[in-house]
């Protein structure tokens, strides 16, 4: 058995508490989350895994809010901290699958113990079909309930009213949301939803009252455009492209953008599936051809928003460079490996742009939830390298790993030793040198002796004891690479 469906045993003869949640997780048909209270997922049934689209790893990997599109966040965990044994708390919500699509539930929450750790049971039950039944096949149970578009659902009935003669030429729209995948995974979901949501007022603000607006699933939109030739559609779609790159959105760290493609049905034999065909090829090929630019300006957006809630954060990454790139040298990488490591240097606080400003600018101790944010920064850099650029991508590995320490109790993977990526080491120990002697909002800076006795002490333990002896050893060269020598960004800068 796996953790989606196993609770660890206590090795008492019997059937035990644990067993019984392990045999009633995996044959209820509902989705079944055990996580702490602030939301980290500890175990899944089968029945999640299958009906939500993630993979194991994945769930187990992330938090509530990744499937919790509803309630809000604060409201739902502040409902967990609230729970009284033998006294669950019970609401409706939106669950959010992979792709991006989202289903009304029955959310039941259930105090538990697993240990020493307080934690939470929860319970989804799709109610779609419920409200489905309540609302008979009104247009209100056609909408998404994100955007309050029209959903695929509605598409394929209005499809059948709308292919015939009468309504030729009959043109589409396809449009898909530039860097949701992105956006999800550096500021979390909730900037992903207001990106859904102010894409959809884009094209609303667009569409003539003639058009039909789609939320078709995840980050696609479809626009039916009855008696409109191609080339209307054409213009169309350039005053949608012009809305988006006009469009400002307040407290928005990433700008929404969009990839668009269209195509007609002009004669009664064409086949309306080839048309749609055409105009989803159009858009692929798009976002292809923009697909880089795209990336980058998101990356952008990230270190703008990380250089206002961070201020040291420029600072900070030069340092870590120029001390990576020293201690490079002096373990013999090759040209292209010290590339690799200053781009690995320069990215390896992007997911820091997943924490909340007000955690990264507190003055006094965190809480036990606040650290838990916090270290979840390096798995969320992971997967916005991995969704960036391909060169940006080749780094991710060490993004991921540039916590771990060499006794095996770093974050996120508690890998040891040698197992941690090498660029990690060399990152680990310029980070927590710079960290030291630069001070943080809640510590204060420490002397340039007092941090290399630190990393002394910590040899061995938190840092591969090699690359701290040779901090120690060229202490008096942290400086010696200035900005000008450093080399470019490998296929990547941002101005």
């Amino acid at each position: 058995m796996d953790r989606t469906d196993a609770a660890p045993g206590n090795g008492k003869s019997g059937l035990d508490t644990g067993e019984l949640l392990s045999c009633l997780m995996a044959g209820i048909a509902e989705f079944v989350f055990i996580h702490n209270l602030t939301g980290k997922i500890r175990e899944v049934n089968s029945a999640a895994v299958k009906g939500l689209g993630f993979t194991v790893q994945e769930l187990l990997s992330s938090d509530m809010t990744a499937v919790l599109a509803s309630p809000p966040p604060l409201r739902v965990k502040q409902a967990w901290k609230n729970l009284d044994t033998g006294h669950p708390f019970s609401a409706e919500g939106i669950v959010r699958r992979k792709d991006g699509t989202s289903f009304p539930a029955l959310l039941s929450f259930f105090p538990l113990v697993r240990g020493e750790e307080p934690a939470v049971l929860t319970i989804a039950r799709d109610i779609t079909d419920l409200k489905a039944a309540g609302e008979g096949l009104s247009r209100g149970s056609f909408k998404d309930p994100l955007t309050g578009l029209y959903n695929r659902a509605f598409f394929e009935e209005e499809l059948k009213r709308l292919d015939c003669d009468r309504q030729l030429p009959l043109s589409i729209i396809m449009g898909d949301l530039n860097g949701l995948k992105m956006a999800n995974d550096a500021f979390g979901h909730q900037v992903g939803d207001a990106l859904l949501k102010a894409a959809a007022k884009v094209l609303r603000k667009i569409c003539r009252s003639s058009d039909l607006l789609f939320r078709w699933g995840g980050d696609e939109f479809v626009i039916l455009l009855p008696h409109t030739r191609e080339e209307d559609a054409a213009s169309i779609v350039n005053r949608i492209e012009d809305a988006f790159r006009k469009i400002q959105v307040k407290d928005m760290p990433v700008p929404p953008s969009m990839s668009l493609g269209y195509s007609a049905k002009l004669h009664r034999w064409q086949d309306f599936a080839n048309v749609f065909r055409d105009a989803e090829g159009d858009m692929y090929d798009k976002k292809i051809s923009e697909s880089r630019k795209i990336r980058e300006t998101i990356l952008g957006s990230i270190f703008s928003s990380l250089a206002e809630s961070t201020p040291e954060t420029v600072e900070h990454n030069l340092s870590v460079r120029r001390l990576c790139r020293m201690l490079g040298r002096r373990l013999g990488l090759e040209r292209l490996d010290l590339e690799k490591l200053d781009l690995a240097a320069y990215l390896h606080d992007i997911g820091k742009a997943s924490i909340p400003p007000r955690i990264l600018s507190k003055t006094g101790p965190l809480t036990e939830e606040e650290w838990e944010d916090v270290k979840r920064h390096a798995e969320a850099g992971y997967k916005v390298a991995s969704s960036a650029t391909p060169d940006v991508a080749s780094v991710a590995d060490e993004i991921l790993s540039h916590h771990e320490r060499w006794d095996g109790t770093g974050y996120p993977s508690g890998l040891p030793g040698e197992d941690i990526p090498l660029l990690s080491r060399i990152i680990a120990v310029a980070d927590a040198f710079d960290v030291m002697t630069r001070g943080t909002p809640y510590r204060p800076a420490r002397s340039r002796d007092d941090a290399l006795r630190e990393v002394k002490e910590q040899a061995g333990r938190q840092f591969d004891p090699k690359i701290a002896d040779f901090l120690l050893e060229n202490r008096g060269k942290t400086d010696e690479e200035t900005a000008e020598q450093l080399p470019p960004v490998r296929d990547f800068t941002v101005e």
